[in-house]
């Protein structure tokens, strides 16, 4: 049995190193054979995923990280049928195993894997990001895509000084946290027209839009609490005609999964989800921001992300 494992060495502020160092006996003992494959500024993750699962044969990979090493990884894969993915969580927000009752203990997590047999599948999400040239980006997502407030909160809590001093605090959601009320009072909300598998609505006053593929986002709020990540449909949640205050009071529902029979509060369930602004918004994929735009679709892609866990 043999799997290729994959780590960014200055991931979780040098954490997914120290994580290798203290499992790789696991692998060792169990007398499986592996590569070791660090990423780098030249040749980060998606890269070596995409050069891995492009050789042809069957590949056994895992990787240790966060959502977003996890979102470089399902970017990075060529062929899905033949490639069983696994991971060993290492991150802040760490939502795409927060649902999928994982065993707590790593060793035990990594011992699940050692069989090299797929335990089950997941969909995945893919956003197409229309520029403003008139271009579109496509990204894979295997946990959401936010527009709006969620994206924004990335896009400024990415950019902020105190993040990394925070991370290597072990306090890396604290800067979501004040970037959060931050974005709740600052921006300007949108008028959308949401079209799920064609249908449309208009909605005014539009702060936030998420489709979701997990029932968790942003370090374990449950704004999708009956997502499932193997139904083939992507949950979508928009929360339009709220005041800002009233916005920030949802949070803390939003966080138990409270939330969707407050008035404003739209809940759907679709294959294909068109989104189309009157102003740019902000859009991720898995907290990987893209930047801002008035025009994304987000779909589920047909293949199936086949799991070690």
């Amino acid at each position: 049995m043999h799997f290729d494992i994959i780590l960014n060495p200055a991931g979780g502020s040098g954490s997914t190193a120290q994580i290798w160092k203290k499992y790789a006996p696991v692998f060792e003992k169990s007398g499986c054979t592996y590569t070791l494959h660090a990423s780098s500024g030249r040749r980060g993750i998606e890269a070596l995923v995409r050069k891995l699962t492009s050789k042809g044969g069957f590949r056994r990979i895992i990787v240790i990280g966060g959502d977003g090493s996890l979102n470089e990884a399902v970017n990075g894969i060529c062929d899905f049928e033949n490639t069983a993915f696994g991971f060993i969580p290492c991150g802040t927000g760490n939502d795409m195993p927060r649902d999928m009752g994982l065993p707590a203990s790593k060793k035990a997590l990594i011992q699940t894997m050692l069989d090299g047999k797929v335990k089950r599948t997941a969909d995945v999400g893919e956003l197409t990001f229309f520029n403003s040239d008139g271009s579109c980006t496509k990204r894979r997502f295997n946990i959401s895509s936010d527009i709006g407030f969620g994206a924004a909160t990335c896009a400024y809590a990415d950019r902020s000084k105190l993040k990394p001093i925070l991370n290597r605090l072990g306090l890396g959601r604290l800067i979501y946290l004040v970037q959060a009320v931050k974005v709740c009072f600052s921006a300007k909300p949108a008028d959308v027209t949401i079209r799920y598998d064609g249908v449309g609505f208009r909605y005014r006053k539009c702060l936030s839009a998420i489709a979701m593929n997990h029932c968790h986002e942003g370090g374990g709020f449950k704004f999708c609490p009956g997502a499932d990540f193997d139904d083939g449909l992507l949950d979508i949640v928009a929360g339009t005609g709220l005041s800002k205050p009233a916005f920030l009071r949802m949070l803390p529902l939003a966080y138990k999964g409270k939330h969707l029979s407050i008035r404003g509060i739209h809940h759907h369930r679709a294959k294909v989800i068109e989104m189309l602004s009157d102003t740019p918004l902000w859009a991720h994929t898995d907290g990987e921001v893209l930047g801002q735009t008035k025009h994304v679709i987000m779909r589920v892609t047909g293949e199936k992300l086949r799991l070690l866990v």
